[in-house]
């Protein structure tokens, strides 16, 4: 592969694995979480806006991470104080992110779809030693911003926190078996809650990244799916964190190539664009077949939509 669509395929995907991060553990704890699009684009608004302000792309991290937590709080006491089924308040809490970024965008910002500004900052890229003169791999691997690792990084910590710790074990077992949960003691509403703003986190880092360290600027619905390609991802590799993140650099890579080669073959732009969705149509097509198999053995579907 072309080192300069595998280093594009790198950036694409971290949005996608910061989402996919989040989603997965609200996965993993039994609830389906469709408001991922939604969070992201709160924190994207939040994050360009806070840095147009202040100058500073630390608080206005910070800022995108908060109003991402809000709007999962938000979705959270829907699902389980007021009793919402969680597809129906995860599609009411994405369209209110919707409408509230565009009434914002004009209301504060005084632009309508777009906005943009030359005086906001940017993150630096990192030169990894030793690597950065590898061949290849160092023109893949390096130059990308602290999110992108980040993003990576992430992936282990998470497997870590649901495999090897007592917390893990607790939601997997609320995912699995809710009522066993209860009986062992476990609190499940505020293992539910936990997970789902602990999503709130990672997409707060996805739509920040996404208006400062992708472009630097803010669009209506910039998110463009994200969240459900993520959440294609999770299906697809069953929750699994590594699979999972491995399936959203693939998306991430059909994506890239969607980007690129029309320039390289010349293409028609608007065919090769459906490459990305393509992809994750097929990826669905594989998880129902699969699931159509497992119920067919064992009688039973494994997720319970709540």
């Amino acid at each position: 592969m072309d080192s300069d669509i595998a280093f594009s395929a790198v950036r694409i995907s971290t949005p996608l694995i910061f989402a996919a991060m989040g989603g997965l553990l609200t996965y993993q704890a039994g609830m389906l979480n469709i408001a991922l699009d939604g969070f992201m684009i709160v924190a994207a608004f939040a994050a360009i806006a806070v840095a147009y302000v202040t100058g500073s792309l630390g608080i206005a991290l910070l800022a995108g991470v908060f109003f991402s937590v809000v709007m999962a709080a938000l979705l959270a006491l829907f699902n389980l104080r007021f009793r919402a089924h969680i597809f129906i308040a995860g599609i009411a809490v994405t369209f209110l992110a919707y409408g509230l970024t565009a009434l914002l965008l004009k209301g504060l910002l005084g632009e309508d779809g777009v906005f943009s500004a030359n005086t906001i900052p940017t993150f630096s890229t990192i030169e990894i030693p030793l690597i950065k003169d590898i061949p290849w791999i160092g023109r893949v691997l390096s130059g990308h911003t602290i999110l992108v690792y980040l993003a990576y990084l992430s992936v282990p910590v998470v497997a870590w926190f649901l495999y090897r710790t007592r917390w893990g074990l607790r939601v997997r077992v609320v995912g699995e078996a809710e009522d066993a949960a209860l009986a062992a003691g476990v609190n499940v509403e505020r293992i539910k809650l936990q997970t789902m703003l602990l999503s709130g986190v990672f997409c707060g880092l996805a739509g920040a990244y996404l208006s400062l360290g992708y472009v630097s600027l803010f669009a209506n619905k910039m998110t463009n799916e994200r969240g459900l390609i993520a959440l294609a991802a999770i299906f697809f590799a069953k929750g699994a964190p590594f699979p999972t993140a491995l399936v959203a650099l693939l998306f991430g890579t059909a994506t890239a190539l969607s980007v690129r080669l029309p320039q390289m073959t010349g293409a028609a732009p608007q065919l090769l664009q459906l490459i990305p969705y393509v992809v994750t149509v097929l990826a669905l097509v594989v998880v129902g077949i699969r699931n159509a198999r497992s119920r067919s053995r064992h009688g039973a579907w494994r997720f319970d939509v709540q």
